[in-house]
């Protein structure tokens, strides 16, 4: 039996969080025959959302709440990169980070998500991180096959997304220190040139005989609850009402379509 720590990245949605966490939670959790915990990160919300989040902890099934201002000491590039960055900070053998905009769904309840990321590490020494997200044909960087798959039902690719992310927490952090993943001016957001977590993250499981797992023939689902600004585009709406949308079609269809 192993732990796990679970981490949310929030902002400033807390109606879809609402729908999204505690969804989150019992997917990857029940059943589960490891034990976890579940910390919420209330990453650029103001004083005010984040005070709101305490009420609301023991529902959602939080054990901890963080909240970190970022007038000072922030990540460059993408916000997102302060979640990954500052709050890397976990002693458990593995962490998987998602975001309050991920949906999950598995088609069979019984399916053991924790048991199965462990399994995959323990299998497999050279697998760093196990990514999925089944809507990436969006994503302007397209997903793609490097090298054999690792097991049956289980690709090996070229990069990871932050709607779901497994680590390996003791593969993974001295590689990413070395490669400069916890400097704060290491991560650039400019036109035709970006450098963010995901592709650090992605160097990280595609370098030095390292591998990310993809487990596409697992019974999850897992979907971004946003639509693109324009096709192909790397940028979401960012529109709570837009999501909560996207939440319910998905919610509706099983985890099969947001549109």
């Amino acid at each position: 039996m192993s732990f796990f720590t679970l981490a949310c990245a929030f902002h400033d949605t807390p109606r879809l969080l609402e729908r999204t966490l505690p969804r989150a939670i019992e997917t990857l959790t029940r059943p589960t025959r490891h034990d976890f915990e579940v910390i919420l990160v209330a990453e650029r919300s103001t004083p005010e959302v984040a005070r709101d989040l305490i009420p609301r902890l023991d529902d959602y099934g939080v054990d901890e709440l963080r909240f970190r201002r970022t007038s000072r000491n922030a990540f460059s590039g993408a916000p997102s990169n302060n979640f990954h960055g500052h709050h890397f900070t976990t002693t458990s053998p593995y962490l998987i980070t998602f975001t309050d905009d991920t949906f999950m769904h598995k088609t069979d309840p019984d399916f053991d998500v924790l048991d199965a990321v462990a399994t995959v590490f323990e299998r497999h020494p050279e697998v760093v991180m196990v990514s999925k997200v089944d809507d990436h044909e969006e994503w302007d960087w397209p997903l793609f096959d490097v090298g054999p798959d690792v097991e049956i039902g289980v690709r090996s690719v070229n990069r990871v997304v932050d709607q779901f992310i497994a680590y390996d927490t003791a593969r993974f952090a001295p590689v990413a220190r070395r490669f400069g993943g916890f400097e704060r001016d290491i991560f650039v957001a400019q036109k035709g040139f970006e450098y963010q977590w995901e592709n650090l993250a992605s160097h990280v499981g595609t370098s030095g005989g390292r591998r990310i797992a993809y487990p596409e023939g697992w019974p999850l689902r897992v979907r971004h609850s946003d639509l693109r600004t324009v096709p192909g585009s790397m940028h979401g709406t960012q529109d709570e009402d837009v999501k909560l949308a996207c939440f319910e079609r998905l919610l509706a269809s099983a985890g099969t379509t947001k549109h």
